[in-house]
């Protein structure tokens, strides 16, 4: 029995090919990163890139709201993020703050280098007209358990910062407190999908086999 053709073969290497790409330039961009703190060290007129970005605000005030018309409107403001630049003179905050900038570097590299090997192994597949490998299962699931894992450190990370760095912030003469940032929880969501996707994938694969066995 023959298998049936598989479509997009030039879809599938384009996507290939781009993932490539980025993986040059990630690379890359992490040796640029740790090459510039490095050298931020011995040269202190170099004013290093490390930003502090999107830590949520525990913030509950009220603000007004301008119409182009002149009107205004009393409003609630209950979330801000803020960001910022680390140099030098946080001291132990600022090494803290890279280590967290090149760990999400690096996971987000380690997550293309996977995707890069899954459609490595499509598109070497494409002759035999078979896009399953059983490797493939543990990549997808890789992934998932990847993105679960860096969803969970940037929701913690302000509470790091918190307890180990800053002690209030100061605003329109108020002063403020961090709070969770369960925005990456969408993160969590994702990574049960994949987690799904892998399933599907695995169950494909023991379907091709019997489908092999019964010819």
């Amino acid at each position: 029995m023959n298998e049936p053709k598989i479509k997009n073969r030039r879809i599938i290497g384009l996507i290939y090919w781009f993932l490539t790409t980025i993986l040059g330039l990630g690379g890359l961009l992490i040796l640029l990163s740790v090459f510039f703190f490095v050298e931020s060290i011995y040269k202190p007129e170099i004013e290093p890139f490390f930003p502090v970005v999107d830590i949520p605000v525990d913030i509950y005030d009220t603000g007004l709201l301008e119409l182009k018309s002149g009107e205004q409107y009393e409003i609630l403001i209950d979330e801000a993020f803020l960001s910022f630049n680390v140099n030098r003179e946080y001291g132990f905050a600022g090494i803290l703050n890279f280590l967290f900038f090149i760990v999400m570097l690096l996971i987000a590299y380690y997550i293309i280098i996977l995707l890069w090997k899954i459609f490595k192994s499509i598109r070497s597949g494409l002759k035999s007209e078979s896009i399953f490998h059983s490797k493939n299962v543990w990549r997808i699931r890789i992934i998932a358990f990847t993105i679960l894992f860096s969803a969970i450190l940037e929701i913690i990370y302000p509470l790091i910062l918190k307890y180990f760095w800053f002690e209030k912030i100061i605003l329109f003469e108020k002063s403020f407190d961090l709070r969770l940032n369960f925005d990456a929880g969408i993160d969590l969501f994702w990574a049960m999908i994949i987690l799904v996707i892998a399933e599907i994938y695995r169950i494909g694969l023991e379907a091709k086999k019997d489908q092999e066995l019964t010819i």
